[in-house]
C-alpha cells in the first residue's frame, strides 16, 4: 500500500525507516532523502509510528519481564530444603490466634 503517493513511499518502506530509528513523518522523509509535499501521508505516517513505538515498548517490557523472572534468586535456603522449627518453639493453634 503507498503511503506516500508524492515519493512513492509504500508501508514498507515506512517501516524499514521505523526498524532503522526514525520516529516521527520527517525522519521517515530524512531517512529516504525527501521532503513532505501535500501532507496527506502524515497523519498516516504518525499513526504507524505511534503503532511501532508501542510494539517496541511491549517487546522491550516483555523482555525485562523475562530477564527479571531469569535473574531472580529462588526463594529457597541455601541446603535445598526447608529449615526445621526450633525445638523450643511454642506452636500455637490456628484457631486460638483467631479467638483473640
Amino acid at each position: 500500500m503507498f503511503v506516500c503517493i508524492c515519493h512513492a513511499l509504500n508501508d514498507k518502506k515506512v517501516k524499514a525507516a521505523l526498524d532503522q530509528g526514525a520516529t516521527t513523518p520527517a525522519s521517515v522523509f530524512r531517512h529516504h532523502n525527501c521532503q513532505v509535499q501535500c501532507g496527506k501521508c502524515v497523519p498516516t505516517m504518525r499513526s504507524m509510528a505511534s503503532e511501532h513505538r508501542a510494539v517496541l515498548a511491549q517487546q522491550a517490557a516483555a523482555n525485562t519481564t523475562i530477564a527479571a523472572i531469569a535473574v531472580a534468586p529462588a526463594a529457597v535456603p541455601c541446603c535445598g530444603t526447608a529449615m526445621p522449627e526450633p525445638a523450643n518453639a511454642e506452636a500455637v493453634p490456628a484457631y486460638a490466634i483467631a479467638a483473640e
